[in-house]
């Protein structure tokens, strides 16, 4: 028999968001369900619901709390004080935070959940654009800052998501994967028009 008091009111959310990332590690978010989650995390497999609603409010919850550790990691990162500089460590540390848990990576983005109806997750992924906004905007046009972002983003999901999915190691050494990185950041920076060095 299943104990009703075994988690406290959040650490059953807790532990409902690792068995989720569990999952998704053996068998992709396609494979995921609820009740293996709760089945993982010794619960009934009612329980879950009283803290989301279905099995998309789940995985919603798992990208949201990726994407917080995604913020926390680029609001520690050193920077530097030129556009390439900052061009650079972005799309590495982008790069680095994909190949530390492709699971989690997974959640984040290819989980096919529908941002709209879940606003808290809408918030937080634009919370991550805001902090590449504010890493740009001393050295871009205010009116382009916010489309130069959403290109710096794409350039370095782009080679995070290749690199994931065994594409790049065809054509470049893994050695050299974070070098390629890099050197895609210094090659979006020359095409940036009008920047601002100071």
């Amino acid at each position: 028999m299943i104990q009703r008091d075994k988690y406290h009111h959040g650490d059953l959310r807790n532990a409902l968001l690792s068995a989720t990332l569990e999952l998704v590690r053996e068998q992709g978010t396609r494979g995921f369900s609820v009740s293996e989650a709760a089945r993982r995390a010794g619960v009934s497999i009612s329980a879950p619901y009283r803290h989301f609603a279905d099995r998309e409010a789940l995985l919603a919850a798992a990208a949201q709390h990726a994407f917080g550790q995604m913020e926390l990691r680029f609001a520690t990162l050193d920077l530097g004080e030129t556009l390439t500089s900052r061009a650079e460590r972005i799309c590495t540390a982008y790069l680095a935070f994909a190949q530390e848990d492709p699971a989690r990576f997974d959640v984040m983005f290819a989980a096919g959940i529908d941002k709209a109806r879940h606003p808290s997750l809408l918030e937080q992924t634009s919370g991550i654009q805001t902090q590449l906004e504010e890493a740009l905007a001393p050295y871009v046009a205010q009116a382009e800052v916010a489309e130069r972002a959403a290109e710096l983003w794409s350039i370095a999901h782009g080679v995070a998501t290749l690199t994931l999915g065994g594409h790049l190691h065809h054509v470049v050494d893994r050695s050299r994967i974070v070098t390629m990185a890099a050197s895609a950041a210094r090659t979006w920076v020359a095409g940036v028009p009008g920047v601002h060095m100071h």
